[in-house]
């Protein structure tokens, strides 16, 4: 078994590497030349591949850390079409004259490719810096701890209001998207329609992607929360709602969900083996690629074969990501000025001039969302959006790097704090679940998601807090009626006691 000073030093060593290539990436800038696509693209590859080990390696909880799990899907929805043009494979799927039309080796996309790596290797380094194992608590941890002190009850009381809380917001947040869906596109419910009925329906509805994102929140107070009849009626409800999602043809909201939901059970209970994670990740791949058949077919026009489809080709229809990136990288070669982190808080200063009653445009033409600005620019726009493209669009390319060394310390510091506590881990739900959406979409509705999750859970300690003074007072209360029964008794006792007769002298 290794020593810490060995695992130390191993962990130094590894982050001096990371930083060396990483400072070499910004410095040298995109190869140009002869064999430039193959030094871009095997790069990139390499740096996904050693990356995801010594994320693993570092990590607390393995695989099953959410900086490892952050890390694996953006490299699955960034790195699969470099890895098969890196090989010289044909790309499978339906969609490769789609493909064609924009990955050709030309300068903007061995940028984008770059950028890739380097966000890669960035989110690595402030990982590895502050990230390392740590033995998961034991023994009379938080979560096994006798109920029989007050410290006890209290963590029993606020763990039963994360879970009333995030049952009710899930109930109420599904039902609202689902019953909203039903009134106004019924066909979607049957698989009717695919992906792009879907998009247009969310985008005409502006409060369907608030219901859809709170219901994550919600899911992560659900999963850390108590066990009870309660919490099972949250779940049920949620699977619900990922049945529906997934039948309508959109991956994204189930997928992002179900991570988060893992990621919080992890930080409670015992995990599988890490075997069993790449399982769930091969499966959950097999998932996106039925999902992608519906969509684009409908249910009712897509066979069994076709739904249990491949998981490379479900990885090539997720590398699409890659195209964002592109896009961007296009807009700023041609004068886009940068946005100096706009479009991270222009969501938050929406919500507020909306409360506030300021006069605003609507969503669909407001020039400080990045969805405006495809919407402009991109024929068929509904191609997502990425943190990587965002991140580049607002503080360039060494900003961009810096900000993915911050992630990576922040999940780095987060992962190995406050295991086997459940109110940490619902905080940690919520802001991981709202962070893993930019993968794939824009921060439009990140902050506000977050502090909205945040406040739900501060809501939860209160109300526990509340419903553990009460407890007490009634225990209390009980305990003094207790205490006065054997004095009334024994006074009675007393009173009716014959007095003994005293002899006349």
């Amino acid at each position: 078994m290794s020593s810490p000073g060995s695992l130390g030093l191993s962990r130094a060593i590894a982050a001096l590497a990371v930083a060396i290539v990483l400072v070499w990436s910004l410095l040298s800038g995109v190869p140009t030349g002869v064999g430039a696509e193959m030094r871009v693209f095997g790069l990139t590859v390499v740096v996904a591949v050693v990356c995801t080990g010594l994320l693993v390696r570092s990590a607390p909880l393995g695989l099953w850390s959410g900086g490892p799990m952050f890390f694996v899907v953006l490299v699955l929805f960034h790195v699969p079409l470099v890895a098969f043009s890196l090989a010289g494979a044909d790309i499978p799927g339906d969609d490769v004259d789609y493909f064609s039309l924009w990955f050709t080796p030309n300068g903007q996309v061995l940028r984008a490719v770059w950028l890739v790596a380097q966000a890669l290797l960035a989110f690595t380094l402030g990982y590895v810096l502050l990230g390392r194992r740590r033995r998961r608590p034991t023994g009379s941890g938080p979560a096994v701890q006798a109920l029989d002190d007050e410290a006890g009850r209290a963590r029993a009381q606020t763990e039963a209001a994360m879970t009333l809380t995030g049952t009710v917001i899930v109930v109420v947040t599904v039902a609202y998207v689902l019953g909203t869906i039903a009134l106004v596109e019924p066909g979607l419910l049957l698989g009717q329609g695919g992906k792009r009925l879907y998009d247009a329906t969310v985008a005409a509805n502006p409060s369907l992607t608030a219901g859809i994102t709170f219901t994550l929140s919600g899911m992560s107070l659900v999963v850390a929360g108590r066990r009870s009849s309660v919490r099972t009626v949250g779940l049920v409800f949620f699977g619900v709602f990922a049945a529906s999602t997934l039948v309508m043809g959109s991956r994204s909201s189930a997928l992002y969900a179900l991570v988060g939901l893992v990621v919080v059970l992890a930080r409670l209970r015992p995990m599988p083996r890490q075997v069993i994670a790449v399982l769930v990740v091969v499966t959950g791949l097999v998932v996106v690629s039925s999902v992608e058949r519906i969509r684009d077919d409908g249910l009712a026009d897509t066979s069994v074969g076709e739904m249990l489809g491949s998981p490379l080709a479900a990885t090539v229809e997720m590398g699409a990501t890659l195209r964002p990136v592109v896009e961007t990288v296009s807009w700023v070669d041609q004068g886009e000025a940068h946005r100096h982190g706009m479009t991270f808080a222009v969501g938050t200063i929406r919500f507020v001039e909306l409360l506030a009653g300021v006069d605003r445009e609507y969503s669909a033409v407001d020039p400080r969302l990045v969805g405006t600005l495809l919407r402009d620019r991109v024929e068929h726009y509904a191609i997502g959006y990425s943190i990587v493209a965002e991140s580049f669009l607002n503080f360039g390319t060494t900003g961009s790097a810096l900000l993915f060394v911050a992630f990576g310390m922040t999940f780095g510091r987060w992962d190995r704090r406050g295991l086997g506590r459940p109110v940490d881990a619902a905080v940690y739900g919520v802001v991981f679940s709202a962070l893993l959406a930019t993968v794939r979409s824009t921060s439009t509705t990140t902050v506000t998601t977050i502090l909205l999750g945040l406040a739900a859970v501060v809501f939860s300690i209160w109300l526990g807090s509340i419903r553990h003074r009460s407890a007490e007072r009634a225990v209390q209360q009980a305990a003094d009626r207790a205490a006065r029964l054997p004095a009334t008794a024994s006074a009675t006792a007393t009173a009716t006691e014959p007095v003994p007769a005293v002899a006349a002298p």
